[in-house]
């Protein structure tokens, strides 16, 4: 009877104490909360109390500029905490009479579609100045204007014929050296994986620095370089995830180095197939902004490009003297340059830098993640490992031969 006394005792005890550990635990974070929203309400004051308080810059940002018959329709937003009102319009600085949404004022990330009047002609520049109320002018200039993109089957069908073009053509082609590689010295095909990490850390560094130059037309508001960090650490697991996945069940030994070859090749053609969204983005960017030459130039040097991402996902199989039949290579050139076809679609039809920016980023984990991955298989590689020089020099060629054949597309 004392034993079940003593327990019922102790367990309102044991509650208790869960309870005030739990409040101890939140209470840091409750307090945190409350600065935060303290520092927020009186952000200005806090300034103030420095003695000098700048007034705000009144410059809204231009989100997209649509050409549609007979008008222009300029999406802004306000990107600072103090009120801005649209007050003028200027078309080649010619004032422009009856633009609805002038006058209204915009809050704090607040929004507007300013309508102008405008007879505009179709590939001419124009250049857009929104004037607000303090008088601070927002200057966008127009390379050409070109009709708001509609989604049709013609333009949907000529964007995966380019897409097919400039990614999955050029992947296959590539594959198609496998044969040939198979027959090289085991060291040397560990150069051609090396060149295959190589190439993949150039894509990764370029997406970076691409994501980068489209963030700083990214509201503030939306993390910044943060909102950068966070695509390329979630693209990191994802495709850590996936490998795990791909490798579950497969014992890493001479049995079975075919299955761990093919698994590092699917995960090449993955990072490489993320990476050729982007390059897909900034095709279709380029139509949608009325860019036909420069449009050309990143699909002719896109496809020189990609042959070597080709290389890249046949060397792992050349290492393990594997073989690849017809449906498993038309299967990794489509993983590897299908994406590319996605992205001439996004990019032709979808507008925003913030969406760009995550793609970017997400294309930068995916290839980050992949070099971890070939480093694995490098280290494994007969002849020495990272200290072999036809290891060294193969890293050091792909991100040459990267950034030659990337120079092409301007």
């Amino acid at each position: 009877m004392s034993s079940i006394d003593t327990d019922v005792s102790v367990a309102p005890v044991e509650a208790g104490s869960r309870i005030a550990s739990i409040g101890v635990a939140v209470m840091p974070i409750v307090v945190l909360v409350a600065i935060v929203a303290a520092v927020l309400a009186g952000g200005d004051r806090i300034l103030g109390g420095f003695g000098h308080n700048p007034p705000p810059a009144d410059e809204v940002v231009v989100d997209r500029v649509h050409f549609v018959d007979g008008h222009i329709e300029v999406s802004i937003t306000n990107p600072q905490s103090d009120p801005i009102t649209p007050a003028v319009v200027y078309v080649d600085s010619a004032i422009a009479y009856g633009v609805e949404g002038l006058g209204e004022e915009l809050g704090r990330h607040d929004d507007a579609t300013l309508v102008i009047p405008y007879p505009w002609i179709q590939d001419d520049p124009y250049t857009i100045d929104i004037t607000s109320s303090s008088g601070i002018t927002t200057t966008v200039d127009v390379p050409a204007a070109v009709p708001a993109a509609r989604v049709d089957a013609g333009g949907l069908g000529w964007g995966a014929l380019i897409g097919i073009l400039v990614g999955v053509v050029p992947v296959a082609l590539g594959l198609a050296w496998l044969p040939a590689m198979r027959r090289l010295r085991p060291s040397i095909v560990a150069g051609f994986v090396a060149f295959t990490g190589g190439l993949l850390l150039f894509l990764a560094i370029d997406a970076t620095a691409e994501a980068f130059d489209v963030q700083a037309r990214v509201l503030p508001a939306f993390g910044g370089a943060g909102l950068i960090a966070m695509g390329i650490v979630a693209s990191m697991v994802a495709i850590s995830l996936l490998g795990r996945w791909l490798r579950h069940g497969v014992v890493e030994d001479d049995r079975d180095a075919t299955s761990t070859a093919m698994t590092l090749a699917l995960l090449v053609a993955v990072g490489i197939g993320v990476h050729n969204l982007g390059e897909g983005l900034a095709i279709g960017s380029s139509f949608s902004l009325g860019e036909g030459s420069l449009a050309v130039s990143l699909i002719v040097g896109f496809m020189v490009h990609n042959l070597t991402e080709g290389i890249g996902i046949a060397a792992p199989i050349a290492s393990a003297r594997g073989s690849l039949r017809a449906w498993p290579a038309i299967g990794l050139a489509l993983v590897a340059g299908v994406p590319a076809v996605a992205g001439i679609w996004l990019g032709r039809y979808v507008e925003g830098n913030l969406f760009a920016a995550l793609c970017f980023s997400i294309a930068a984990g995916a290839a980050l993640q992949v070099v971890v991955e070939v480093s694995k298989f490098v280290r494994r590689a007969p002849g020495g490992g990272f200290t072999a020089p036809g290891v060294q020099a193969g890293f050091a060629l792909g991100m040459v031969a990267m950034w030659l054949t990337g120079s092409l597309a301007g």
